[in-house]
């Protein structure tokens, strides 16, 4: 009897509305009233660019919608072989290029696009121009997916990273928002100029404060669930620490990069 490969895990019926409730945010969030106090407020413009980048992307990945989307599709045989939808052709690719590199791009954009979308101008860009909304709800969004596709197992997607290394990059992106908002928090002028001729009862340093507030409360309730977990599943597991940075020191084809590690080759002198 030929053994199938086995399919990915089924998702969780309780997780199947967190990615109901990302979707709900992201409209939640470009609401006319909302999007009113976004041009008023740099709290709530602030308040928007963590559902696009964050909440949104975590609440969605963990949800793991890709067959009620038609992205992942059963293949017609036995349950467990692979699906034949885009997602499970994705999956597959995955699990043949687990190099870390390859996922710290994700992180790296992420902190990219979060800290483009963060600069004063642009900032001030987005209470001047509504349009301008559309198009960080569209890369934070995708830069946010990308990175927790990473992080969280998404049937049938899985992160390529071993724990030790998810909870790494977890904590890095969690860091680059801190630092941000940290640096926004030593100002003690208004650095947003679109806001401050909005009106209202808050002066423009109580809005950055306040902001500053906000963005690390969130960045922290999205990420460090994702540190503590991963870590103490690898501990609960007894996984060998010099194993992982072996494997994180070896290429796609396993060929060691780092001398010392790893046989040598057959026919090579050692």
């Amino acid at each position: 009897m030929t053994a199938h490969p086995a399919g990915p895990p089924p998702v969780p019926r309780g997780r199947r509305w967190l990615a109901a409730a990302g979707a709900a945010l992201v409209v939640a969030s470009v609401a006319p009233g909302v999007a009113t106090l976004a041009h008023r407020y740099v709290v709530a413009e602030s308040a928007q660019f963590l559902v696009f980048a964050m909440v949104a992307p975590a609440l969605i990945v963990l949800g793991a919608p890709w067959r009620l989307l038609r992205l992942s599709r059963p293949a017609g045989g036995p349950a467990s072989d692979p699906g034949t939808g885009p997602a499970d052709r994705l999956a597959a690719g995955r699990r043949r290029r687990t190099s870390f590199p390859r996922a710290a791009a994700f992180l790296l954009v992420f902190i990219g696009t979060s800290i483009a979308w963060r600069l004063p101008p642009v900032v001030d860009a987005l209470a001047r121009h509504p349009a301008l909304v559309a198009p960080e709800l569209v890369t934070l969004l995708a830069a946010g997916t990308g990175l927790w596709l990473e992080l969280v197992s998404s049937p049938p997607l899985a992160p390529r990273l071993p724990r030790p290394h998810r909870a790494a990059v977890a904590a890095l992106a969690m860091w680059s928002a801190w630092v941000a908002a940290y640096a926004l928090g030593l100002a003690n002028h208004a650095v947003f100029q679109g806001y401050d001729m909005a009106g209202g009862g808050l002066s423009p340093v109580a809005d950055q404060e306040i902001t500053v507030g906000l963005v690390w409360a969130v960045s922290a309730m999205c990420f460090v669930p994702v540190v503590f977990v991963t870590m103490l599943g690898w501990l609960k597991e007894g996984d060998n620490p010099d194993e992982e940075l072996q494997r994180l020191a070896r290429d796609d084809q396993a060929r060691p990069v780092v001398r010392g590690w790893g046989r040598p080759a057959r026919g090579r002198n050692p």
